[in-house]
């Protein structure tokens, strides 16, 4: 008998205040984290610099004119085109240098002026090869694959061929491969074995048109993005090319681009935009920009020329890790910079940080799951865009800005 009386006596618990209070919080912790990521930085309206790497010279982890950059799926192997010197080296998330390949030439694996890149779904590295005007594929460590494009190097108008091509992207499920063909003013579409499938676009200012583009990115929903040097833009199109959105124009607001670089996307679809403010009357502050999927204003950071932590000279390619950080190589500095966003704390962090009580627990959640960023701006406002086209800030609906244009 008194065996069976300790045992219940041991199972009887009377919870205290403080084990009701973690019970709660676990809870909460439950419920609110699926729909509140900790840490998450899809609306981050802050970046800090994490450090630079880098430097002018030919050296493994020296660059001359550094441009594309772009991870593997792994984000093991961060591949950047040193443009200048006719190569493409590798590196750690933390800028330790890994390995290169490529060299100066016309021969296959050789490059001149390599430009854009992309590395596909299984970790092959696909090169827009602009003064060669062809593209070439290597697998994962360096080793050409093929190429295609204009087979004399020389710029050309027919169908397959380049002109100073500045970008290729590769469809996920590796059926297709385009590539902005700028200086022909249209994006062209390849089979994954690289036999010309069709062009889209012509030279123009309407929707679905182009004036040099120079980058081609593919969201998680099959959507493409296409930035243009000529018109100062940003057009947006769905999986089969029908226009959806644009938004730009020259200028040096939240909204306006001046000698508009180059673009990338984050997990979340969010576009970052280099934007060196260069031409004659713009600001010569050069920044990277942040917009939702839909073309809205998020943040920008850097905007003062220099060498010093966290400034640019000629801001040319960014990218973005999983973990929200941007990396942006600086043509000017010879160098790749790492920001990272600087998030709040999630609502069920806050849980098991903060205050032990249930009534401050309660406050603290309902408080913080409801944060929005103030810096974002809507830009879709038909109404202000027809009287202000030519330094327009505001994201146009494809149909409004072919009428002002004419039919």
């Amino acid at each position: 008998m008194n065996t069976i009386y300790d045992m219940k006596k041991n199972l009887f618990f009377i919870p205290s205040p403080i084990s009701l209070t973690v019970l709660f919080g676990v809870l909460l912790l439950v419920l609110v984290g699926n729909t509140h990521p900790i840490n998450a930085f899809e609306n981050a309206i802050e970046y800090k610099f994490v450090k630079k790497w880098g430097g002018a010279g030919s050296d493994d982890g020296q660059f001359l004119r550094p441009h594309d950059i772009d991870f593997n799926k792994e984000e093991t192997s961060l591949y950047i085109v040193d443009r200048d010197g006719s190569r493409i080296q590798a590196f750690d998330k933390d800028g330790n240098f890994i390995f290169k390949f490529g060299e100066a030439g016309t021969d296959d694996g050789q490059m001149h002026v390599p430009y854009g890149i992309d590395i596909d779904t299984e970790g092959n590295v696909w090169l827009a090869d602009r003064a060669n005007d062809r593209v070439q594929k290597f697998d994962s460590e360096g080793n050409f694959i093929l190429k295609f494009g204009s087979e004399d190097g020389k710029p050309s108008e027919g169908e397959g061929k380049f002109d100073n091509p500045r970008d290729v992207v590769v469809r996920h499920d590796l059926k297709y491969v385009y590539v902005a063909d700028s200086k022909n003013h249209r994006i062209s579409q390849f089979d994954i074995n690289g036999t010309y499938i069709k062009s889209i676009g012509k030279l123009g200012n309407k929707s679905g048109e182009f004036n040099l583009p120079t980058t081609i990115e593919i969201d998680s929903k099959g959507n493409f993005f296409i930035n243009e040097r000529g018109n100062e833009r940003i057009q947006k199109f769905d999986s089969n090319w029908n226009p959806l959105l644009m938004w730009g124009g020259k200028g040096s607001s939240d909204s306006q681009f001046c000698h508009i670089e180059h673009i990338a996307l984050d997990k979340y679809d969010n576009v970052y935009v280099t934007d060196p403010q260069s031409d004659p009357g713009c600001s010569q502050q050069p920044r990277v920009l942040k917009f939702d999927s839909e073309g809205n204003f998020i943040t920008k950071f850097g905007g003062t020329f220099g060498k010093e932590d966290g400034q640019f000279q000629d801001p040319e390619h960014p990218a973005v890790d999983s973990e929200g950080n941007v990396y942006i190589s600086d043509r000017k500095r010879d160098d790749i910079q790492k920001f990272a966003p600087v998030v709040e704390t999630s609502s069920s962090e806050a849980i098991l940080n903060n205050s032990t009580t249930t009534t401050n627990l309660i406050s603290q959640s309902s408080s913080q799951q409801v944060d929005t960023p103030t810096k974002k701006m809507n830009t879709n406002v038909l109404s202000e865009m027809a009287p202000k086209l030519a330094n327009t800030t505001k994201k146009i609906d494809v149909k409004a800005w072919d009428e002002l244009f004419g039919n």
